[in-house]
């Protein structure tokens, strides 16, 4: 709706106020907008962070799958090469302690065994000498059974979880980093949705900016204010004069401002005419306001199609506009002035013209009284 007006015939100088439209539902929509920009701000803002924050956990976790299947491999390495040697050894060792005692053991029973059966020894000591010999023989089976268990049974249970452990902490490091790959992907589509957001609403509050500022229209040269429903009112479909109060549509023309440095004429030509004329031919006009006197000008545009108004005014006259552009400036012609127009579609120089109605035919020969 238009609130402000200039008035028709003012003569503006560049920048002038011409026409303010009423922006009221603009500025409601702006508010409405920065409220929604601020929200999708704060939204774009807290995808960034997270973003940061999960590539920071992803790094974390990433760091603490890997120095954990570090440690299970050390582990692995450890009691494969380092543990598991040192008890065999340490079995071993054992084992020839307990075989040497039984060796020994063994002598002595022997030796005991001489010396009773001469009765150089008591009873009672001979059957020591046996349970020694026997402890030691029980001794050196329990190792012997000792190192079978370690080496057939707990060694390879325990080589078995360790490897489990290594085989576990590799597969979770590779869970990690597909977590943390999706996990980035996801934060990163999600800020990109965010920002993508944020820069539409953003281009909406300054569409809306734009449109506001466009309700007032100022004028981009000086000239006379010329309403468009004055300029054209045949061609408007009788609309009503411009005025405050009155609502305009897009695209609608408003005002002309018309200046002394080009003037055209617009002109009606009956479409018996159409076949002599071209774009480019002389013209010579007279206006009816200013008589005497006369002005050049040219053919620019010729339309292809016959005039609306005065096909349906008249459906049996059919005239074509045509555009015809004045040479020079003229400052005394102003817009909306009557003129005639002759256009000069042929010349033929140093000739002899009579009446014509001094021309008749005889037969087929013209005669001149």
């Amino acid at each position: 709706t238009i609130i402000f007006l200039i008035e028709e015939g003012t003569v503006v100088e560049e920048g002038d106020l011409l026409v303010e439209l009423d922006s009221g539902n603009l500025e409601d929509a702006l508010v409405d907008q920065e409220i929604t920009l601020k929200t999708r701000e704060a939204s774009y803002i807290g995808a960034r962070v997270n973003l940061a924050v999960v590539k920071n956990q992803a790094t974390s976790d990433l760091s603490l799958a890997e120095l954990t299947l570090t440690f299970a491999e050390e582990d692995l390495s450890k009691y494969r090469e380092g543990e598991l040697p040192k008890l065999i050894n340490d079995l071993d060792a054992a084992i020839a302690l307990a075989k040497s005692k039984l060796a020994s053991a063994s002598g002595q029973l022997e030796w005991s065994e001489r010396l009773a059966s001469e009765e150089y020894i008591s009873p009672l000591e001979l059957e020591k000498h046996q349970l020694e010999q026997q402890q030691a023989e029980l001794d050196y089976s329990g190792k012997l059974a000792e190192k079978e268990l370690q080496v057939d049974w707990e060694t390879k249970r325990k080589l078995a979880e360790l490897q489990s452990d290594v085989d576990q902490a590799r597969m979770a490091l590779e869970r990690t980093k597909l977590k943390a790959s999706a996990d980035i992907v996801q934060a990163e589509a999600s800020l990109t949705a965010a920002e993508a957001e944020f820069n539409r609403q953003k281009e909406k509050r300054e569409k809306l900016v734009e449109q506001i500022a466009k309700t007032k229209i100022y004028a981009p040269r000086e000239g006379l204010v010329v309403y468009a429903s004055t300029a054209e009112p045949g061609r408007r479909g009788g609309q009503e004069p411009l005025d405050e109060g009155q609502n305009v549509r897009e695209r609608q023309d408003l005002i002309h401002l018309p200046t002394a440095e080009t003037m055209v004429a617009d002109v009606l030509i009956h479409e018996s005419n159409l076949e002599k004329l071209r774009i480019g031919l002389p013209v010579v006009i007279r206006v009816d306001a200013i008589p005497g006197k006369t002005f050049s000008g040219q053919v620019t545009r010729i339309a292809p199609l016959p005039d609306a108004q005065s096909r349906w005014m008249s459906p049996d006259l059919k005239v074509y506009p045509a555009v015809i552009e004045l040479d020079g400036r003229h400052s005394e012609l102003r817009t909306g002035m009557s003129c005639q127009a002759e256009i000069i579609v042929d010349q033929i120089n140093d000739a002899l013209y009579v009446p014509v109605q001094a021309v008749i035919r005889s037969g087929s020969q013209p005669v001149v009284f």
